[in-house]
């Protein structure tokens, strides 16, 4: 059933959105010329805007969680964080990965792998129009997201 409402939520917003488009399109007539590229240009930024915006504000909630999380906690979280350090690194020893990872990849690749060459480049990439500038830690799936998804008819 998620697939479907998911199709749904597309349909609607396709149809609502070339709505939005059609009447202000009609409305503005005499400079219907600029609205018929400028209204698209407008939604799409404002949508690209509007998930930059939602994606800040998840992550500055879960920095403040963070940092309204009291010692004996932080202290305990600290200690598990150490072990699983330890268990990760003898992990990619056994792996042979780089032992220094950030310098290794710092060398290593170039613009293929999304690195950014310098200050104008970090400026472009950080106001794409085509792209979201990153998904934080938040946004991904967790354990307890996990939906069991029916079977396909066909």
């Amino acid at each position: 059933m998620p697939r479907r409402y998911a199709q749904y939520k597309l349909v609607y917003g396709l149809a609502s959105g070339l709505m939005v488009w059609f009447v202000t399109v009609m409305l503005t007539l005499p400079i219907a010329v600029f609205t018929f590229f400028g209204v698209p240009a407008l939604m799409w930024m404002s949508l690209r805007w509007f998930e930059d915006a939602v994606s800040a504000f998840r992550a500055f909630m879960a920095l403040l969680r963070l940092l309204r999380v009291g010692k004996p906690t932080l202290a305990t979280l600290r200690t598990r964080r150490e072990g699983l350090h330890a268990r990760v690194m003898t992990l990619a020893k056994e792996l042979d990965l780089p032992e220094d990872p950030e310098t290794y990849f710092a060398t290593a690749g170039g613009r293929e792998k999304g690195r950014i060459m310098g200050r104008w480049d970090s400026n472009a990439r950080y106001f794409s129009l085509r792209r979201r500038r990153k998904k934080d830690w938040n946004e991904t799936l967790r354990l307890y997201d996990k939906v069991d998804f029916p079977a396909e008819d066909f």
